[in-house]
């Protein structure tokens, strides 16, 4: 991996310990964990991930069971800049998900989709092997089951022998999903992707480049979606950082 005396090799933002790499480091840890076959738990987290966090202990708990925590969005680049650590990149399952699917497609590794409503996780797929002719899809599976389905899902998994496993059922569902089955799956990585199918689905569109570049893409979804993610987005981030500026002012008790 590339080392940057500038940034730490992790950063600790209310709490929640996250690996500060870049895009490209991600990627090649990924690979070497598929080459060495290490399983791994992979998840990403941004300001309204620690809100969740910040009132729910056992989302927290579970982000610490993980065993790579990503960084991202805007608001953990200024939660960075606050607490005097800097962010390295914004490091999401968006941009990371065609990068993985190039990857795997040169590798002859295989994917396995998990979530969203029918018919999504089938139209993710297709978009996949249509950008990436030489991938694997070991197979796609909706997350609106019953719980006395999840036995049979993960079977269904397990079954496929899926090298990575997608699981977009959001925070902190996915987390919680993927610690207490990832195991029985017996895939080499297991990611949690949040709303990561619906944009690859066609469902809803991508903030132009210019705008994710700039941090903007939250305000190209508040648009889109006003009255979903208002709470989040114009109430939210301020709550967000209000905490971040109160562990500042009493770090002691934010020490993970």
């Amino acid at each position: 991996m590339s080392k940057t005396n500038s940034f730490p090799a992790s950063v600790l933002i209310y709490g929640i310990r996250l690996a500060n790499l870049s895009m490209d480091d991600v990627l090649s840890a990924i690979d070497a964990a598929l080459v060495s076959k290490t399983r791994c738990r992979i998840t990403f987290v941004n300001a309204d991930c620690v809100n969740i966090a910040a009132k729910n202990n056992d989302y927290k708990k579970d982000l610490d069971q993980m065993d790579w925590v990503f960084i991202d969005g805007i608001g953990m680049k200024i939660a960075g800049i606050i607490l005097n650590q800097p962010v390295r990149s914004n490091v999401n399952g968006t941009d990371l998900f065609p990068l993985l699917c190039k990857n795997l497609a040169k590798q002859g590794g295989s994917l396995y989709l998990l979530g969203a409503k029918p018919g999504v996780a089938d139209a993710v797929a297709k978009w996949a092997i249509d950008q990436f002719p030489g991938i694997v899809i070991a197979g796609s599976q909706h997350g609106y089951f019953a719980k006395g389905e999840a036995e049979s899902v993960v079977a269904k998994i397990h079954d496929s022998h899926a090298d990575v496993l997608l699981v977009a059922m959001g925070a902190p569902q996915q987390e919680a999903w993927i610690n207490r089955y990832m195991q029985s799956t017996g895939s080499v990585i297991a990611i949690g992707v949040g709303g990561l199918f619906d944009y690859y689905s066609g469902n809803i569109p991508r903030a132009p480049y210019w705008m994710r570049k700039s941090g903007l893409e939250w305000l190209f979804r508040l648009i889109q979606e006003p009255k979903r993610l208002g709470g989040r987005y114009l109430i939210g981030n301020w709550t967000f950082l209000a905490r971040i500026i109160y562990s500042k002012l009493f770090s002691g008790a934010f020490k993970g």
